[in-house]
């Protein structure tokens, strides 16, 4: 009986190893489509012209997302104001306050300003640059302030 036992299994072992040799089993599978994602601008290529395409961008700012970005558009109202005063250690304290919360706004922002967007950005960048030195551009800082606070005033105040 244990031999019958044993030599079944080694038998079973053998005809599995056996069949499972000859055939390798490639998994084939079609590369995903990319499709952009909703807020990042896309363009379209006719055979005389580039048409520049925006997704649809959100609505109106609900009650709490205003709530969210007040503090963010007084950190910069902040900023601009101590770098017309001149007061330029004040405007790095106030956009470094900024920055800190532009990292929880800014997916929020970026959906609802659309195409506004790369201003926004731009103007940040703007900002930092110009706050970097060790004598600060307060009028590369004031442009790009402005270039922000008008496009959030744009969104915050969508009807």
């Amino acid at each position: 009986m244990k031999l019958t036992t044993t030599l079944l299994t080694v038998l079973s072992i053998a005809a599995l190893t056996i069949t499972s040799c000859g055939k390798k089993e490639v998994a084939t599978t079609e590369p995903a489509a990319t499709v952009p994602a909703a807020t990042t601008p896309t363009t379209t290529t006719t055979t005389s012209t580039t048409v520049a395409t925006t997704p649809a961008t959100g609505g109106p700012l609900s009650a709490t997302e205003k709530a969210q970005l007040t503090p963010v558009k007084t950190a910069l109202v902040m900023t601009n104001t101590a770098v017309k005063t001149g007061d330029m250690a004040k405007a790095k304290t106030q956009f470094d306050k900024f920055s800190g919360l532009w990292k929880v706004a800014e997916p929020m922002v970026k959906a609802k300003a659309g195409a506004s967007y790369p201003m926004i950005s731009s103007g940040i960048e703007m900002v930092k640059t110009a706050m970097s030195g060790a004598t600060p551009d307060k009028a590369k800082a004031g442009e790009g302030l402005n270039s922000i606070i008008k496009a959030m005033d744009v969104i915050m105040n969508k009807k």
